[in-house]
């Protein structure tokens, strides 16, 4: 007589389960990176300059294109005098490497259960995105430009009366007010509910938003960030070229979409290998890449958000 195994098929079902224990390195990594994108908040108010690295390297070359110089009157007869322009550049160094990984004892189980493996994809991309974003905070907190928030109402807040003032800031160098973002850590953004000229996203039909992107002012896309740690640059000076104390720990960023150059040789990915004296398999994810504040002293394009004497928010 004959006995059943449960299994309609045992040979086929065992070649399945062989099958997912082996790691799959494509499920993995688009998982991943879709991960990472919906977890990068600070590189979204940025540009992306991947697909110059698409071919090795690792620098970006960006031109400073100068201003040609303002107009003046034709004489008649006299020609024009033509003045060279100083052209500069900026490299955009593709060198930050970081990884994050995890050990996993039944790969097969994680591979063949979409809730496992999403819960594991998605805690590698998030680990990544926070990051690349702790990079790219510090690449804004090197500008040497700020608005001193100083003046409100109510401290570590932004009122109307500092808003105002940021939006005089931004148009006094000719940076349009639709092609800027303000990124504020959860203070400063809690504040803005005081302000009537805040329109929450959930107030609008906006959809398929970047990621912390929490609604506008004063035709501003606002973006919330809980990765501002860094301190005022040692060289800042506030929006009216007064002097600032250093150690303020800066309460966001106001940038145009200019300001900000990122780019990867690598873009993230995940690597696996099977360990003997783990007896499970070793998930690695990295990323190859990095980020630069494109702007230089003809134009200010980024400016950090500080409270002079304000040390923790």
């Amino acid at each position: 007589m004959a006995t059943s195994t449960g299994f309609a098929n045992p040979i086929a079902s065992q070649a399945s389960d062989v099958e997912l224990a082996v790691f799959i390195p494509e499920l993995w990594s688009d998982a991943v990176r879709a991960s990472f994108k919906k977890n990068m908040v600070l590189a979204n108010v940025g540009t992306d300059l991947s697909a110059l690295a698409a071919n090795g390297g690792d620098n970006i070359h960006i031109p400073s294109v100068a201003d040609v110089p303002n107009t003046v009157t034709k004489a008649p007869h006299v020609p024009f005098t033509y003045t060279n322009a100083t052209e500069d550049k900026l490299t955009l160094a593709l060198s930050d490497h970081s990884v994050t990984g995890v050990v996993i004892e039944d790969m097969g189980a994680v591979q063949s259960s979409a809730d496992l493996m999403s819960m594991y994809s998605d805690s590698i991309g998030y680990k990544l995105a926070l990051g690349f974003d702790t990079s790219v905070e510090t690449a804004l907190a090197l500008t040497t430009e700020c608005i001193n928030i100083a003046g409100n109402t109510v401290a570590k807040t932004i009122d109307a009366a500092t808003l105002a003032h940021m939006s005089k800031v931004v148009m006094e160098n000719d940076c349009p007010l639709n092609e800027c973002t303000l990124v504020l850590n959860p203070t400063l953004y809690a504040s803005l509910f005081r302000i009537d000229d805040f329109i929450h996203v959930s107030k609008t039909a906006a959809v398929d938003m970047p990621n912390g992107f929490v609604g506008t002012v004063m035709g501003m896309n606002v973006v919330l960030s809980n990765n501002i740690t860094s301190t005022n640059h040692n060289d800042a000076v506030d929006s009216g070229d007064g002097a600032l104390t250093n150690g303020n720990v800066l309460g966001g960023f106001l940038i145009h979409k200019s300001a900000l150059m990122y780019g990867f040789s690598q873009l993230p990915r995940v690597q696996a290998e099977y360990s003997l004296d783990f007896l499970a398999t070793k998930l690695l994810g990295d990323y190859i890449g990095g980020a630069k504040l494109v702007q230089d002293a003809s134009q200010t394009k980024c400016w950090g958000i500080v409270e002079e004497a304000t040390t923790s928010w």
